[in-house]
Order: structure tokens, then sequence, then C-alpha cells
């Protein structure tokens, strides 16, 4: 038994478990609550958020990643040129960016726990 041994909870076999699915019909996962946002998003026309909180280390930048990940994978139109990054690799590698933009120095919050 490995203790460290991934689960396979984050597979593109998972995603597709709850692509079209509410909340209900399928077990709890940050794909359902991904796919609520999409689908609010696409039946209303209105912009969707998803707010993910917790203490430091709690897991919100990979959460973040996640959700990222689903979005572009059930986004994605599957063609691209040999050679071109897929969405999902495109979206991810904006990640730094945001990093930097989320621990900026602020009016209200003049450090960061990051540095």
């Amino acid at each position: 038994f490995n203790p460290y041994k991934r689960f396979p909870i984050y597979t593109l076999r998972t995603m597709e478990m709850y692509v079209g699915k509410r909340r209900n019909e399928v077990p709890p996962h940050i794909f359902a609550i991904a796919e609520g946002a999409y689908q609010g998003m696409m039946n209303t026309g209105n912009n969707q958020s998803i707010l993910i909180t917790g203490e430091s280390g709690a897991g919100k930048t990979e959460n973040t990643k996640k959700v990222i990940s689903y979005f572009a994978t059930i986004c994605s139109s599957g063609k691209r040129k040999e050679g071109e990054a897929s969405l999902e690799d495109k979206i991810v590698q904006t990640n730094p960016v945001l990093e930097a933009w989320g621990n900026a120095k602020t009016v209200r919050n003049d450090n960061s726990s990051r540095f």
C-alpha cells in the first residue's frame, strides 16, 4: 500500500461523469461545482463566479487549477495545429500571472502571506 499514490479522481473519465449533470445527480466534487457554474452561464447568459476559500495550504490554488482544467477540457474543440499547446495548457500557463496579481500589494493589504 502506497499512501502517496494518487487517486484517479481528477481524470478525463471523472470529468466526463459530471458533464451536463446537476450537483444532486453526482457525488460531491470540484467538477460538480465547475459544471454548475458552466451550466448557469450557458443557460442564463450571465457571468458566474466560484469562490474558493480556505486557510494557507488548504488547496485553493490546486482546486482553482482543477476548475480551469475542467472548463478548458469541456470547452476545447479538440482540433489544433501540430505543436500548438492545448487550450488547457494555455490557460494553466497564465497561473503565474494570476498568482502575482493575487499577491500584489493593495491599499487594504500591505503584505502577502506567500512572500
